[in-house]
């Protein structure tokens, strides 16, 4: 018979175990009148300084602040009715100190009853010896005497309190319902110190308490450390054996169930298959094989290690890892279909971060992140992931901390409707608040999460509920359009809506069949790739609203976006230049935002060509960065011309900075410009903020192949920077400004270095251009290699170059050349030379012939010219217009080109455009028309 403990047994339990010193003042619960709630609270993301960063709290049923952090939602049946339970950490007095775990129950999974503490911590060893904790651990025996050796043992996993030698840290409660046993199982993240004031996650353990209740009490009967790989050290020679940290668990349908874990310093992301009651996994031992103090109510430990014995695990049957070597952490498993999701948080601290999310078809693998297998960010770090990047959870967060929160729990209000729980953490104080947001499941399975209240403030400004999904195409199962039945590309401006099709076919899990779908666009004024949104009818499975993007081109023959072949200078933040030109317009690209809050009220963006370009327009893509404008007011261009010099074009563009109405798109019409090898816009801001672009697109005609940079061009030089091999001759022609061909060698200097350039066929050339920035060219000679292999020098020889830092152009007579070789004389020095363009010019053809059309684009016309080399041999085709003049260089025998000109007339008149080359001529007429 138990009995309960005396006073003076009490004082003796005392001096016997180090005491715990008394338990530091506890902060006080955040508290209000007792509400009722009509929806999920809704939640902004101000930043963590904003006074309301931690509002709004959220009450249970005596109007206390609700304290279930880190945990989870468990769904079950009472007297016909379902009942949800939500469990979490206790944080009333902080961080430390923890009561235990709590637990809450709802009809409605808005409005919550207290169920009190369901497992509870200690502040001293003392409190062992009551009648709650003998009840359920028998600490004290018949004669009224504690049971010293197992109050000592329960104290180490058991106590809290932040003074205690020992403490213990309670993380992550989850809660299973294990069917065949009656059984309620509750696991949580176990950890705290293994040596007095040594690190509080220093054991890295799962807990595991069961009950007849799932109001408790909760008894401990374990903790354990997790099965491992054997070489769990492959990430960080820091891991230890066995490691288990953030933690959740899963349950099929079948009644099998997983325990997911964070392991190896958080390097790797563990699944691990439970026995059959959920205590345990499925390989046990007699043996704490990590000798790290595990307790075992029943004298079974993990076995740990997959090292091939009878007794071990089998990765792919018994554990598998989601990902291995990627910093991952507060783990929350759901399914949808037959697809299974871990979403997971990087690994900082108390600070929220961007987080990803991993499917497989199968628990054991193999695991992708994401939805696309190997796709560009499938290995980079969880904060590299661009808005809309496969893997990356959120969709409008612009301060990238998943709207201020770290996952705990996804649960499933059925038909497709998540719920994903998180925690805003205030350094775990007992104000630490909860982000409840819907993920939608789109096409092929992707997952995203927004925040209403952001999305649509009107709507859901003051809270949401299941209401949120009734346009959102829920509905269970993976589906994706098989054929879009959209064309490729469309005249800009041009009407494209009757090649619309009014149906699709939808594949859902393998079945497929036509369905109803309307479209967001049927016209685009700007050229370039656009993105064009199909919605698709409601039918049995889904309701209305499921969508799906495609991209169409707007396209003028002869017309080319030129930046992606430029070299990209910024003011500031040069790290992020590569960004406006990497096809992504709606995404964060760069800003001019610098340290200590100085930021420029003027910055400047430069595409620098070799060769000279044909500029028609540049369009700004800006970007909003936060809820303010953050993007400039004004842009003007300037234009660098062939001597090198730049010149003010007075063309410039205000930009409403109008947040509520979005980042605009900005068009400078430079088609009256003449050849130019660099553009530099100028940004200006009256507002102290960053300015902020996703993409820059600078449309024009290509003036000629740049042989240097094509594919298949191989580059050798005489020699490059022998100190570090780290400036070979490929980099002059990589157009990539921050990479250089550099001769320096730090000690013999040499007097001429020689470049060789060998694309894959001969070319018709007649000019070189380049740009030296460091040591002293003192000339240049040009050489070719024709078709019998002989080298012969070009007119070009003995050429002094331009200054270090200007661009030198160098012509010579057309050749036809498989290859080129450049003599730079570097007397007592050296180059370095970050970019080198080769121009192909061509032999005079025979004849030509020219067509012309005005086009409307928008409400203004352009003047679309076609010239065809009708000639035997590559030539340079001279195309001339009332509104300007292009050359088109390198066209091949019989081939056609076409090009644009602007008119900036709603109304032109007829006239004439001429194509020609040395020795022929054509004209072609062309009709008036009216735009608009």
């Amino acid at each position: 018979m138990r009995t309960a403990m005396s006073a003076a047994a009490g004082g003796i339990l005392a001096a016997a175990l180090v005491a715990s010193a008394v338990v530091p003042a506890s902060a006080e619960v955040p508290s209000g009148d007792p509400t009722t709630y009509e929806s999920f609270p809704a939640v902004a993301d101000p930043g963590d300084r904003h006074e309301d960063y931690f509002e709004p709290l959220w009450l249970d049923d005596n109007g206390n602040h609700i304290q279930a952090h880190g945990g989870q939602i468990v769904e079950t049946e009472e007297d016909g009715e379902t009942v949800y339970y939500w469990y979490g950490e206790d944080r009333s007095n902080g961080y430390f100190n923890s009561p235990g775990v709590h637990a809450y129950r709802s009809t409605d999974a808005m409005n919550w009853t207290d169920e009190g503490l369901v497992l509870r911590s200690v502040q001293n060893a003392d409190e062992l010896a009551g009648d709650y904790f003998d009840a359920l651990y028998d600490t004290v025996d018949d004669a009224g005497q504690p049971r010293t050796e197992r109050i000592a043992e329960l104290n180490y996993h058991l106590n809290s309190n932040e003074l205690a030698d020992y403490t213990t840290i309670f993380e992550r409660p989850k809660v299973l319902y294990n069917q065949q046993t009656d059984k309620w199982v509750l696991w949580w993240h176990s950890d705290g110190r293994t040596t007095p004031g040594g690190s509080t996650y220093a054991r890295s353990m799962a807990g595991v308490a069961v009950s007849d209740s799932p109001t408790g009490p909760f008894e401990l009967t374990g903790v354990y450390r997790m099965p491992n790989r054997t070489d769990y050290k492959a990430c960080t020679q820091a891991a230890v054996p066995g490691q288990a940290r953030d933690m959740t668990v899963h349950q099929e349908p079948d009644g099998s169930a997983y325990i997911v874990y964070s392991s190896e310093e958080n390097r790797s992301l563990y699944i691990a298959r439970l026995n059959d009651d959920y205590t345990n996994v499925t390989h046990t031992t007699d043996t704490d094989m990590a000798n790290a103090h595990q307790f075992s109510a029943n004298g079974e430990y993990p076995y740990l290690f997959a090292d091939g014995t009878a007794e071990a695990p089998v990765r792919g049957e018994d554990f598998q890892i989601v990902k291995e070597c990627g910093m991952l952490e507060a783990p929350a498993v759901f399914t949808h279909g037959d697809r299974y999701y871990v979403a997971a948080s990087g690994a900082t601290g108390w600070a929220p971060n961007p987080q990803t999310y991993h499917t497989s078809d199968s628990l054991m693998g193999p695991w992708i992140r994401g939805v696309e297998a190997d796709d560009e960010h499938e290995n980079v770090a969880y904060d590299a992931i661009p808005e809309g990047g496969d893997g990356l959870l959120s969709v409008g967060d612009s301060r990238g901390t998943t709207f201020g929160s770290q996952s705990t729990d996804v649960f499933d209000l059925g038909g497709g409707r998540h719920v994903y729980m998180g925690d805003r953490w205030n350094r775990g104080e007992a104000d630490s608040t909860y982000v409840w947001l819907p993920i939608t499941i789109g096409e092929n399975g992707v997952a995203q999460m927004r925040n209403p209240a952001v999305e649509d403030p009107e709507r859901w400004g003051t809270g949401w509920d299941a209401s949120y999904w009734d346009d959102k195409g829920a509905g269970d199962g993976v589906w994706s359009v098989v054929d879009d039945r959209l064309p490729a590309q469309v005249a800009p401006g041009e009407d494209f809506g009757a090649q619309l099709p009014a149906t699709v076919p939808v594949d859902v899990d393998g079945a497929a069949g036509e369905v109803e779908v309307t479209w967001s666009a049927t016209r685009f004024d700007t050229l370039g790739e656009h993105t064009i949104t199909g919605t698709l009818a409601s039918d049995d499975t889904f309701g209305e609203g499921r969508t799906f993007t495609r991209t169409i081109e707007a396209h003028i023959d002869g017309i080319e976006n030129l930046a992606p072949s430029s070299d990209v200078t910024a003011s500031s933040r040069q790290e992020l230049a590569p960004t406006l030109t990497d096809g992504d317009v709606t995404g964060k690209g760069w800003d001019d935002w610098v340290a200590g809050g100085a930021h420029p009220l003027s910055s400047t963006l430069e595409f620098s060509w070799t060769l000279p370009q044909d500029v028609d327009s540049v369009v700004v893509n800006t970007y909003q960065d936060g809820p303010d404008a953050t993007w400039p007011a004004r842009i003007d261009a300037e234009y660098r011309d062939l001597t090198g010099q730049w010149v003010d074009t007075e063309i410039g563009v205000d930009l409403a900075q109008d947040p509520a109405a979005g980042p605009p798109v900005a068009e400078l019409d430079l088609a009256g410009l003449p050849a130019t090898t660099g553009v530099r816009l100028g940004l200006t801001t009256e507002t102290v903020t960053w300015q902020s672009i996703s993409e820059v697109q600078i449309w024009g005609a290509a003036s000629g192949a740049d042989v240097c940079s094509a594919d298949g061009t191989v580059l050798t030089a005489s020699f490059h920077q022998t100190d570090w091999e780290v400036m070979p001759a490929e980099f002059a022609c990589d157009r990539d400004g921050a990479t250089a061909w550099s001769t320096w060698d730090g000690e013999d200097l040499h007097d001429r270095a020689v470049l060789t350039v060998e694309p894959q066929e001969a070319h018709t050339l007649d000019r070189v251009a380049f740009t030296n920035v460091e040591g002293t060219i003192e000339s240049v000679g040009i050489e070719y290699r024709d078709a019998a292999g002989q080298w012969h020098p070009t007119t070009a020889q003995g050429v002094a170059p331009a200054a270090n830092g200007a661009l030198t152009t160098i012509a010579f007579d057309a050749v036809e050349a498989s290859a080129v070789r450049l003599t730079f004389e570097t007397p007592g020095s050296y180059l370095k030379i970050p970019s080198l363009g080769i121009g192909s010019g061509g032999a005079e053809p025979s004849t030509v012939e020219a067509a012309a059309q005005l086009r409307c684009v928008g409400a203004k016309a352009h003047l679309v010219v076609t010239a065809t080399n009708t000639g035997g041999a590559e030539a340079d085709l001279r195309v001339e217009t009332e509104y300007g003049a292009r050359t088109l260089s390198g066209v091949a025998p019989g081939a056609s080109e076409s090009t644009t000109f602007h008119t900036r007339a709603s109304e032109p008149a007829p006239g004439e455009a001429t194509v020609s080359t040395a020795g022929a001529r054509a004209t072609a007429a062309y009709e008036a028309t009216a735009c608009g």
